[in-house]
């Protein structure tokens, strides 16, 4: 069971009730809640700030772990496996677009992405012939693509809320059991300006 929803502010306050929604419909309490994912960036400043906030104070009050996941990896999840490079893009500003690209999926496990933060026409450059474009800046870059690529890139340009939290509970759960839970008060929203972004790319090989 899941819940989406887009959310333009007012974020603290959605959250709350749609999280008590979502137990009654699943007829479960907080006390049975084993572990918080979160998607901790990049993306908007508020909305990481108060998302990641609220998944930390929930964590440490009941004593359960937390897991800290890029947005950019929930947005090509789906896509992932399709024998397919995948292009995940998120807005960065009028002008850029948080990137990562991941390559076709190899038998050692998933890919591991190469990010970057690109202007619209530099992420045309950036792709190739049959990446798959997908997240929710899709539609923002659709124009650049098709002006580089024509129809040899398909954009996936769905409507926002495009982060699905089936596929971040998936990958939070995959992180847990291999590696363990994040620090609850050392965890942070990402950002990826600056110096933040490559701490990220040598984070994510880690993992």
């Amino acid at each position: 069971m899941e819940l989406a929803w887009r959310s333009e502010q007012n974020h603290s306050v959605e959250v709350a009730p749609a999280l008590r929604r979502l137990l009654e419909q699943a007829g479960a309490s907080l006390d049975q809640v084993d572990a918080i994912i979160v998607a901790r960036g990049p993306g908007g400043f508020s909305a990481l700030r108060v998302g990641i906030s609220i998944a930390k104070a929930l964590a440490m009050a009941q004593g359960i772990p937390l897991v800290g996941v890029g947005s950019l990896d929930v947005e090509a999840q789906p896509y992932l496996g399709l024998g397919m490079p995948v292009c995940a893009v998120i807005e960065a500003g009028r002008t850029k677009v948080y990137a990562a690209l991941y390559a076709t999926q190899a038998d050692a496990g998933d890919p591991v992405p190469e990010y970057r933060v690109e202007t619209h026409e530099g992420l045309a450059s950036w792709i190739n012939e049959g990446t798959i474009i997908c997240g929710e800046g899709a539609r923002t870059v659709a124009g650049a693509v098709r002006d580089r690529l024509g129809s040899g890139a398909p954009v996936m340009a769905t409507p926002p809320p495009t982060r699905r939290p089936a596929a971040l509970a998936q990958l939070g759960y995959r992180r847990l059991e291999a590696s363990g839970a994040d620090d609850a008060e050392l965890l942070q929203p990402l950002y990826m300006r600056g110096s933040q972004f490559e701490v990220a790319h040598r984070a994510r090989r880690v993992d």
